[in-house]
């Protein structure tokens, strides 16, 4: 009996954790890519998102770590900050001044029947941040309430639809070492909380395909975002679970067991940067490693010993081109990196994103006394897609689709694992495209078939014409042999045998 009130409690008490979600609401996309941004004269990468009443257009980085969503102020280059090539990385101006609204009120002029004040961005001094110092590098700024905007926009060629947040909290960054505009989607996510809050997503659930349009990648496909759900056509099966952790500064870690690098002409040339008998300067095989997910930096940064053998391996070198301490190889190599997890989901690193046209790497050097995370940054999630479970406090990882032709958001309930769209299973022969000349085939014989059969129609057709042609003709002359034919001789009287005058004769 006891156990049947066991089952029974664990019943009413699953019922009641999902019915306390509304798996119904449908997600929220919001791409990411190359757009212009407010007070810039280029395209800046980044998702769609904008602020202010009207709003100024920006492109928000999206970030693992931070809660806030903040953008940078007109004054973040004038000299006080130190980010690389900051009038064209900032991913847009905010002047909050340019942000304001208008309250109509009853007039006392009898000229005007109504008046208006004008109500400006309303900066909050007490407002405390989410962001403790381990998880913002911005070191000065402010708050204040106006309209958050994000934009869906599935494709560039179309227009967009906004959804938008009132009253919404932002951060204005005045300095700082890194890019400000900034979308926090971490554990206490201010966007995520407040979509809850006004019914507009399920839950505090979240996706990210980061894509590869941004200059230091290189590439040119597209990323995007995904609240309250996941885009369902961006990765392939199986998902792998993990759980967030709590004592680091990203949420996301996970446990690297091994390295590998392949060469693509040959199979059997795979070396694991973890053995010893293909790196002697070891001693004993290391071991594995922790690594948390950014989106703070490009290249990863791996154990030191790690990176050494990567150095003697591939023939690399220190270089500072991007300003990451990203490493870069003496001579081209075509080959690939695999990132095996413990729970054996294996991330490869394609030739083209190994090793760019500069010959720099994504593996960024270390010293031998870091005391820094290691990290799978960026460079891994161009590779990966991400889906956040801030509810359960857990993440998901799969195979991205690199090149995505179907926009598939789909809601992520809380508690629920997410699932990559099944395509239509189909045999060799259709992928082979046979089918189509197939029916190619059969469609042109049907045609060939039927010209065929016209033909002889028109041909018999011409034939009777001819005979009938050939009827009329005959009978036409058969007519006029009719009106040549030799009458019959008229018999005359003779002449009287008593007379027969001179003048009569026969004709």
């Amino acid at each position: 009996m006891a156990s049947l009130a066991f089952y029974l409690s664990a019943t009413v008490l699953f019922a009641q954790s999902s019915s306390a979600f509304n798996c119904s609401i449908p997600p929220i996309y919001v791409d990411i890519h190359k757009r212009a941004v407010h007070d810039s004269n280029v395209f800046q990468y980044g998702s769609f998102i904008g602020v202010g009443t009207p709003a100024q257009n920006h492109s928000l980085w999206p970030s693992l770590t931070h809660n806030q969503t903040s953008f940078g102020a007109r004054t973040f280059c004038d000299g006080n900050s130190t980010l690389r090539e900051c009038e064209t990385s900032t991913g847009g101006f905010f002047e909050s001044q340019l942000s304001t609204t208008y309250a109509y009120t009853l007039s006392t002029s009898y000229t005007l029947p109504f008046a208006y004040t004008q109500i400006s961005f309303d900066q909050n001094k007490e407002y405390q941040t989410l962001d403790t110092e381990r998880n913002s590098t911005f070191t000065k700024s402010y708050f204040g309430e106006d309209t958050l905007h994000l934009y869906t926009h599935y494709f560039e060629t179309d227009g967009a639809s906004q959804t938008l947040l009132n009253n919404y909290t932002v951060q204005v960054v005045e300095e700082g070492s890194t890019k400000p505009a900034v979308v926090g989607v971490g554990s206490s996510s201010t966007v995520l909380s407040s979509l809850v809050a006004q019914n507009r997503i399920c839950g505090k659930t979240y996706s990210v395909y980061i894509g590869q349009g941004f200059d230091r990648a290189g590439g040119r496909v597209n990323g995007s975002n995904v609240f309250g759900g996941y885009d369902a056509g961006r990765f392939v099966n199986p998902v792998h679970k993990y759980n967030m952790s709590t004592a680091s500064t990203s949420p996301m870690v996970v446990r690297v067991k091994d390295i590998i690098i392949s060469e693509t002409n040959n199979a059997n040339a795979n070396v694991s940067l973890f053995d010893t008998s293909a790196f002697p300067s070891m001693s004993a095989r290391p071991g594995s490693f922790d690594a948390q997910i950014t989106t703070h930096q490009y290249p990863l940064s791996l154990p030191y010993e790690i990176t050494q053998n990567f150095i003697s391996h591939l023939g690399a070198e220190e270089d500072n081109f991007w300003g990451d301490n990203s490493l870069k190889l003496k001579n081209s190599f075509n080959g690939s990196l695999t990132i095996v997890l413990e729970d054996g989901f294996q991330v490869t690193i394609p030739p083209s994103v190994l090793m760019n046209a500069s010959n720099i790497t994504p593996i960024q050097s270390r010293s031998k006394d870091s005391t820094a995370p290691f990290y799978l940054s960026t460079a891994f999630l161009t590779q990966v897609y991400l889906m956040a479970d801030y509810e359960k406090s857990s993440f998901y990882l799969a195979t991205a689709v690199q090149k995505n032709n179907m926009v598939m958001p789909t809601t992520f309930c809380p508690g629920s694992t997410p699932s990559a769209y099944q395509r239509p299973n189909q045999g060799v022969f259709l992928k082979q495209g046979l089918i189509g000349a197939v029916i190619g085939g059969i469609i042109g014989s049907i045609g060939i078939a039927v010209c065929a059969y016209c033909f002889i129609l028109s041909c018999r057709r011409k034939v009777s014409e001819k005979r009938i042609e050939r009827r009329i003709a005959e009978s036409r002359k058969a007519a006029k042999m009719a009106q040549f034919e030799i009458e019959e001789t008229m018999e005359f009287d003779p002449p009287p045998k008593s007379a027969t005058p001179f003048f009569w004769r026969k004709t």
